[in-house]
């Protein structure tokens, strides 16, 4: 005989007539040994009077070729003493990080390039220059792609965040696009815009390192008293 769960008890009458099998899953099987009737022994009272076993049909074994075999334990509540484990939202990915999935590198840069979020544009550029991509990506922007470029460099190349990255990537855009440079009035007054806040810089560095060499004597003298 087999039980689709391990059995627990077992039991027998005193005439072996019945058996009662508990298994694991709180189903109880009661069976009854069939006998042969003799019509002489029973009356009509005794049948008409008699009533019979009532079976509790088998629950039929869930195997792994079923599909509900995957969907059960779904709609089950979970009990007062149960650990929930949370699903994790799920992460909506930005136009940018798609198109660097799909190793659509150029339009990812041009996609960053026009949120104006110049972490995001840094955070792209560094991945490029980790797949060695950032240079190839550069030369292949048309001249409105690269009017963006500027744009972008010419507002935060000078910052001290972002200057470690974008200063070097200035030079060599500059190398790279000087023939599309040359013939567009367009670029060329970003280039323009582009000398004057990179001079504007150098002036700030300077006063600040003339400041520095004032002050750092009387620091010194401060501490020797």
């Amino acid at each position: 005989m087999r039980f689709p769960a391990p059995l627990l008890s077992i039991g027998y009458s005193p005439d072996c007539s019945t058996r009662v099998i508990g298994t694991s899953n709180g189903i109880l099987y009661a069976g009854k040994r069939k006998t042969k009737e003799k019509e002489n022994e029973e009356s009509e009272s005794d049948q008409f009077w008699r009533i019979a076993p009532v079976e509790q049909p088998e629950r039929k074994v869930l195997k792994p070729s079923y599909f509900r075999y995957f969907q059960r334990g779904q709609g089950e509540k979970p009990s007062r003493g149960d650990y929930l484990i949370m699903r994790p939202k799920r992460v909506k990915l930005a136009e940018h990080d798609k198109l660097l999935k799909k190793f659509r590198h150029r339009e990812a840069l041009v996609s960053v390039l026009g949120s104006k979020n110049p972490e995001n544009v840094l955070a792209v550029m560094e991945e490029l220059v980790a797949r060695k991509k950032l240079l190839k990506c550069v030369s292949n922007l048309d001249a409105e792609e690269l009017e963006l470029l500027f744009r972008f460099l010419h507002k935060y190349c000078t910052m001290p965040r972002y200057s470690s990255l974008l200063m070097g990537l200035t030079k060599r855009v500059l190398e790279v696009r000087a023939d599309d440079i040359r013939a567009s009035n367009s670029l060329r007054g970003h280039i323009s815009n582009l000398k004057r806040s990179v001079e504007e810089e150098i002036r700030v560095q300077q006063s600040l390192q003339e400041i520095q060499g004032i002050i750092s004597p009387l620091l010194k003298i401060a501490g020797r008293r």
